[in-house]
């Protein structure tokens, strides 16, 4: 009797059909010529020509794609080559009962098609890939999208798209090329696996919800400008990881233009973003000064907008002048709380010569964002440290140290650095003195070696490497950050001066 490998493999795939569970999907002559082919490819490590006009089908191996996060930098040279990458990508495929496609790595060949326009197209680099059953699960690295020179308009559009609405459907069109380990037979790649998908995608909606979270900085300046540096929260409802670069946006107060608000360097995740927002007042305008003096007395809303030139990117404009939302500024900024303490862990030495060195350690206080700390003592203001109160009743000067000019670092946005410097203590003591010092001595002995300080402090840094000085308030009481402790020693009695 005539052995053919062929009725042995088709009648195997026969037999698990029959096995299986009912298949739900709804198959076709091509979609049996598939399952057919990748049967032989399994018992046999054959792939003849009629598997890949089998396979090179829009809607053969692969039935749907799920993208649930994507990343997209529009800050590169070319405002029309935007870079994609995402870390899931799921693919539903064709059913073969019984088989599981032992596919390790993939790369796609992929067309954007919206509204029946194809956008442009990019290629993936190879990229692992697991299957379990009919679904398939990959990812893909840095990869260029390049819009096409006839579409840029629909690509503007598309992007306004994604930006106002909830959810966006596009069709991706193209082909994936495969690795399969046959076990004995090797490695063997299997190319042009095509395949046609509307994938929705998650959009922005509008970045509706926007919160005003602290002020740094509020400093009227001349030419009737008030500068606010302040931290928003904007919550990105999408899956989308966007790097936007600089965006201005249009701030409005009861529909009137106030001034313009610039986020540097955006860049949005899924979920919050604590962005540093600069917005100039044009106080020149009715509208700006019935905002700033509305703060005396009430919550005021300002509208945040984009216009036609938000970016200087041409291909994010369409999207941005689209976007519509606002910010409730509290009255006065009241209410408004610091991430966590600037400063934490206060000691102090002080030398038989009266050097009086003072370590603490510091981190950002701004939500994440990074600060430079320039000057610690700038002139008008008294910036020390004083006693808190039950200390001692008898002393009506409490003031432990002022601070001294020269102290300089930096802290990330997530760290922390330890920095010890030079107080000025006082360099006499009267009597009134000397009894508070010996009080504040006595009462850190009975209190495992501290007692409670109050820290007047008004420093300047700079704030995410902007390159502009600040002036901040980081008085411990105002910031309702309570009495610190400082931790002293019996050295601390050198403070008297004898």
């Amino acid at each position: 009797m005539k052995f053919s490998l062929k009725a042995v493999v088709l009648t195997a795939f026969a037999a698990s059909t029959a096995l299986a569970a009912p298949v739900v999907e709804k198959r076709d002559a091509n979609s049996d010529r598939i399952a057919a082919c990748f049967v032989g490819l399994l018992f046999t490590g054959s792939w003849p020509g009629s598997c890949k006009a089998a396979i090179s089908v829009d809607l053969g191996l692969i039935r749907s794609i799920a993208i649930n996060q994507m990343t997209m930098d529009f800050t590169t040279a070319n405002p029309w080559a935007p870079t994609m990458a995402s870390n899931s990508v799921v693919a539903t495929m064709l059913s073969i009962p019984g088989i599981t496609l032992p596919i390790d790595s993939v790369r796609q060949h992929v067309i954007i098609i919206d509204n029946g326009v194809q956008l442009g197209a990019f290629d993936t680099p190879w990229s692992a890939a697991s299957v379990k059953g009919g679904t398939m699960k990959t990812a893909f690295t840095t990869s260029t999208l390049n819009v096409f020179p006839d579409a840029k308009t629909a690509f503007s559009s598309f992007v306004g798209s994604l930006s106002t609405k909830a959810s966006h459907p596009v069709t991706l069109k193209g082909a994936v090329d495969a690795k399969l380990n046959l076990g004995i037979f090797g490695h063997l790649t299997i190319p042009g696996i095509g395949f046609k998908a509307v994938v929705p995608i998650k959009g922005l909606g509008g970045l509706k919800n926007q919160k005003y979270v602290f002020a740094i900085e509020i400093y009227t300046g001349p030419n009737n400008k008030t500068s606010m540096t302040s931290i928003l929260n904007i919550n990105n409802p999408s899956q989308l990881s966007l790097t936007l670069g600089d965006v201005n946006f249009d701030s409005t107060h009861n529909g009137a233009h106030i001034g313009i608000s610039t986020v540097k360097g955006l860049k949005l995740v899924p979920g919050d973003n604590q962005v540093l927002s600069y917005t100039f007042l044009d106080m020149s305008l009715d509208a700006a000064r019935a905002f700033s003096d509305g703060l005396y007395t009430s919550d005021q809303v300002m509208g945040i907008g984009g216009y036609a030139s938000s970016s200087t990117n041409p291909a994010l404009n369409a999207g941005l002048a689209a976007v519509k939302s606002s910010v409730t500024v509290p009255m006065n900024f009241q209410g408004l709380h610091m991430s966590q303490a600037p400063y934490k862990a206060w000691s102090l030495k002080i030398s038989t010569a009266r050097v009086a060195t003072a370590t603490a350690t510091f981190q950002s206080p701004y939500y994440g964002i990074p600060y430079e700390f320039t000057a610690s003592n700038p002139p008008g203001f008294i910036n020390q440290v004083q006693a808190g109160p039950g200390i001692s009743s008898d002393a009506t000067d409490k003031q432990i140290w002022k601070f001294k000019d020269g102290l300089k670092f930096k802290v990330s946005g997530t760290g922390t650095t330890t920095v010890s410097f030079e107080v000025d203590i006082p360099k006499t003591t009267s009597a009134l003195q000397a009894k508070a010092f010996t009080d504040m001595l006595n009462y850190s002995k009975a209190n495992g070696g501290t007692f409670p300080v109050l820290i007047d402090w008004q420093p300047t840094i700079i704030v995410n490497g902007d390159g502009t000085e600040r002036l901040v308030d980081w008085t411990s009481l105002g910031n309702s950050l309570g009495y610190i402790n400082l931790t002293i020693g019996d050295d601390f009695a050198n403070i008297i001066t004898k």
